[in-house]
């Protein structure tokens, strides 16, 4: 997932024309190369922040999250005054200043593959992004403080239940599960009745109405769902990939009986 900070000047705010902004960058970004080139194709396109196989999850549910499309970001930053003033290619800010997407990212391989795709995609639609790269460590420290305008990590289930995703976006919790800041109202309303209701019906029927909400304001941009793909030998003993845990190496042994065997 990508965040933006809800506090920040350029990217923030709940106004018509900052929602536009992060809607126009979200309808730029081009999901499927991502899946295709820098995932191998080894992930799906997340319409939603809860994850497959957790309590609220919706395999049929389709968003504008998962949309790519260039024309109608170009039509939405053209609607809300983001234009090319001066003819150099590059929309400007509404009020005629320049504008330059932040990003926040680190020096590896596969984020300067992730960078590659964000320029290509906002390019696309007239818009700059700079890329400042740092320790993850030092980016997680920044973010927490509010002091990055973008940035992109991600998270893993820990339990069978999808509020913990949507801790991102609840208000009470920014500078730490909320890394976007993101406060609403209407939203943290939601999520407290989540907190004390059972699971059942009426519940389940709160999801959907906090991803609108979510979709709608777009504080993150939810990109996909990882797919994870293991090899092991047959000497292993005890391997199972949990489904809510990333550690499983305590659990397994080798046996080196028929290691041995099979190596002959």
């Amino acid at each position: 997932m990508s965040y933006f900070n809800m506090e920040d000047p350029i990217v923030g705010g709940h106004s018509a024309e900052k929602v536009a902004l992060r809607r126009a960058v979200g309808l730029a970004y081009d999901i499927g190369a991502e899946i295709r080139g820098v995932r191998r194709g080894q992930a799906i396109a997340a319409q939603a922040p809860m994850a497959p196989h957790t309590y609220g999850y919706d395999p049929d549910l389709r968003t504008a999250n998962s949309t790519h499309d260039p024309a109608l970001a170009k039509a939405l930053l053209d609607t809300y005054g983001y234009v090319d003033r001066d003819g150099d290619g590059w929309r400007e800010l509404p009020d005629g200043r320049p504008l330059v997407l932040h990003f926040a990212t680190q020096s590896s391989q596969i984020d300067r593959q992730f960078n590659e795709n964000w320029q290509k995609s906002l390019s696309a639609v007239g818009l700059r992004i700079a890329f400042q790269a740092a320790q993850w460590p030092e980016n997680l420290k920044a973010a927490r403080a509010g002091r990055l305008q973008m940035w992109s990590l991600g998270m893993s289930a820990d339990a069978p239940d999808g509020q913990p995703a949507l801790e991102a976006m609840y208000g009470p919790s920014a500078g730490d599960g909320n890394l976007a800041r993101f406060k609403l109202d209407a939203f943290d309303d939601i999520y407290r009745r989540m907190l004390v209701l059972p699971d059942g019906a009426e519940r389940a029927a709160l999801f959907p109405e906090a991803v609108k909400l979510v979709v709608a304001y777009m504080p993150y941009r939810f990109h996909t769902h990882r797919i994870s793909t293991d090899l092991n030998h047959p000497w292993l003993i005890g391997y199972r990939q949990p489904q809510f845990r990333i550690g499983f190496w305590q659990y397994v042994e080798v046996d080196p009986a028929e290691r041995a065997r099979l190596a002959r």
